[in-house]
């Protein structure tokens, strides 16, 4: 803690350099995931009708957990850098691949959802990837204090990403241009990133070990994960806390998006406006919580008394929805809830993460960060369709037991999140966390 540092950002002198370009890399990724989520979700909204999401969700977690299982079978066999390379030119390739899909005239019930669901893959494999390479790089103390930095990189990527989506949209309607038009600045900005992973790792040695195995099989990561998960309490509520949070964020992500339809219901454009601001304000508080906040009091707190933000957030959140009828109720409680995931559950999660040895820290955090989420959001997908479709005529009563229940499982994961408090120390003792060497970021390079 001697050691200068920046007044801004809390990042020494000699960190500088790496710290900025990670942000920058995180930002246009983003900005191409931004970008491209505003054509697909308003392109299948407006084409193919909001009464379908429930069932693109499901079908879009189903292929998310074979992506990822996919992405299982690499990541620890791989060198970090050269995976997010790989995937970085992959997505830039089909992106552009796509455009020509749109340019043949497909029907839209099969090109938006396509892309909704290409879009989807990307943000499923590419963060895990991102975060994996950059866990390599920083020991956990520093990653305390340096992640919630580098996350800022998705607020300002999601910020240039849908100005440019507003200011495409305003453009092309007064030329009559196609949105799909946009792809291939996509893959351009892509490829962008590309030569800046290029040019920052040409002389960055990424000390990390990869794993040994000969064979390594969707069967052998869930192995993995769940030997973390059942033989470290630490993990094992942690995954408890991620399946019922993901269940209350499906909730209110779907109260927010019903809200904000029965509120603008005759004027898209208000839809549109208020959806817009709403985006802007929780990028802009999530950067100014990054940048002032988290970094620092994660420090503080220390990571076995950070995991009971994220479930007491939910609960507010659904007690907010239940207690404010309407559009601001909703509101509130999104910006709650996502708030305290961008800028503090996330950067916590990616620093508990950093305990796991780099052999199996690609796998486990697969079943952590995607399977539970995407298991939870298929099951709380399910759950409101069948309401939906058994007391449709009864939407206040939906209103009731979905909220019920996502305070109920908030509560159940606040619970989860004093066991990982109780259980801390403990199981910093396993010998599965482990760690042959530390790792610096200073380590490696050459001058």
């Amino acid at each position: 803690m001697s050691e200068e540092r920046t007044a801004f950002l809390n990042v020494r002198p000699e960190e500088r350099k790496l710290v900025y370009s990670l942000v920058f890399i995180l930002a246009i990724t983003t900005l191409v995931l931004e970008l491209s989520d505003v054509i697909a979700t308003g392109g299948f909204v407006s084409k193919v009708g909001p009464k379908n999401i429930f069932w693109l969700w499901i079908v879009d977690m189903l292929i998310s957990l074979a992506t990822v299982g996919a992405y299982a079978l690499v990541v620890d066999r791989t060198e970090r850098v050269r995976l997010v390379k790989w995937l970085t030119l992959a997505f830039a390739i089909l992106f552009l691949g796509l455009r020509f899909v749109f340019s043949l005239g497909a029907p839209d019930w099969i090109s938006y959802p396509i892309l909704y669901i290409l879009t989807d893959q990307f943000y499923a494999v590419f963060p895990l990837a991102f975060w994996a390479m950059v866990n390599d790089l920083y020991t956990a103390a520093e990653g305390k204090r340096l992640f919630p930095i580098i996350t800022m990189g998705t607020a300002l990527g999601s910020i240039l990403g849908n100005g440019l989506a507003a200011l495409s949209g305003w453009i092309l309607q007064r030329s009559g241009g196609d949105p799909a038009s946009l792809l291939p600045l996509g893959s351009l900005i892509l490829l962008f990133g590309l030569v800046i992973l290029e040019v920052v790792f040409a002389k960055q040695t990424v000390n990390a070990r990869q794993s040994r195995d000969e064979t390594i099989d969707v069967k052998q990561t869930i192995n993995v994960g769940a030997d973390y998960i059942k033989n470290i309490p630490i993990f094992t509520y942690l995954a408890v806390s991620m399946l019922l949070s993901g269940i209350a964020f499906t909730v209110i992500e779907y109260h927010f998006l019903f809200s904000i339809d029965q509120a603008f219901t005759q004027d898209p454009l208000q839809f549109q406006s208020f959806y817009g601001m709403f985006k802007i304000v929780l990028i802009l508080s999530t950067m100014l919580v990054q940048a002032f906040i988290s970094g620092r009091y994660l420090e503080r707190l220390g990571l076995k008394n950070s995991f009971i933000v994220q479930p007491i957030a939910l609960a507010i959140g659904s007690a907010l929805a239940f207690v404010i009828p309407g559009i601001y109720g909703a509101a509130a409680a999104r910006y709650v809830v996502r708030l305290v995931q961008q800028s503090w559950d996330e950067p916590a999660r990616k620093s508990l993460e950093n305990l796991i040895p780099d052999e199996r820290r690609g796998r486990v955090s697969v079943v952590i960060d995607r399977y539970f989420y995407d298991i939870s959001t298929i099951l709380s997908s399910l759950a409101l369709g069948i309401l939906l479709f058994f007391i449709a005529n009864f939407s206040q009563t939906i209103i009731l037991i979905y909220l019920a229940v996502a305070a109920l499982v908030s509560i159940i994961a606040i619970w989860a999140g004093f066991r990982i408090r109780a259980r801390y120390d403990e199981s910093m003792l396993d010998w599965r966390l482990a760690r042959a060497r530390r790792k610096s970021v200073l380590t490696g390079i050459e001058f």
